[in-house]
């Protein structure tokens, strides 16, 4: 399993050359390309993962890939990561560079959960309402949990807000344990 505080400095240090910069929407356009790349050539994602084959040879790999299609400094950062044998990080230091890339457009991702696939206009209605509550454009993902009777759950960052079913029932229970008959 990679370490993620790993990725995250790396991130931290990529994102703040981006920001000094003024192209941080560029630079993580970039990475996510290099990113898509890796992942839909097998033989590249082997290539960069190979535990034999020099960094040297690597980064001549990366250079005729990429050079032209991505800018130089993120051409070096890709280069410094093939040197110090971090491959396996590179989608989660891309990650990672996302979400400081949304704090700073004052973006929030939240996952919304529910038994049923929901309606679109519902799912941009309780973003909106969301995002007035947070004040923060939050961007709902909808995923689907039989499991869960009814209702919905939404956790944004590590926030859970509870309106299922179950949970109103589990309330509901406590509440009449509580209660004093006379």
């Amino acid at each position: 399993m990679l370490n993620k505080s790993v990725a995250r400095r790396y991130a931290e240090a990529f994102f703040s050359i981006a920001r000094e910069a003024g192209k941080v929407d560029e630079y993580q356009q970039e990475l996510e390309l290099v990113v898509r790349a890796v992942d839909e050539s097998e033989l590249l994602k082997e290539y960069f993962a190979h535990l034999l084959i020099p960094a040297k040879e690597k980064k001549e790999v990366a250079h005729k890939i990429f050079a032209g299609q991505i800018s130089q400094t993120t051409l070096n950062f890709i280069c410094m990561i093939l040197d110090k044998k971090r491959e396996a990080y590179l989608a989660l230091i891309t990650e990672e560079y996302t979400d400081m890339a949304d704090e700073q457009r004052n973006i929030l991702k939240a996952e919304m959960y529910s038994a049923h696939e929901i309606p679109e206009s519902d799912v941009n209605d309780l973003a909106e309402k969301l995002s007035a509550s947070t004040g923060k454009t939050v961007q709902l993902k909808p995923m689907v949990d039989p499991s869960l009777l009814g209702g919905i759950k939404v956790r944004i960052g590590d926030q859970i807000v509870d309106a299922t079913v179950a949970k109103k029932l589990e309330m509901l229970k406590n509440t009449m344990k509580q209660a004093k008959i006379s």
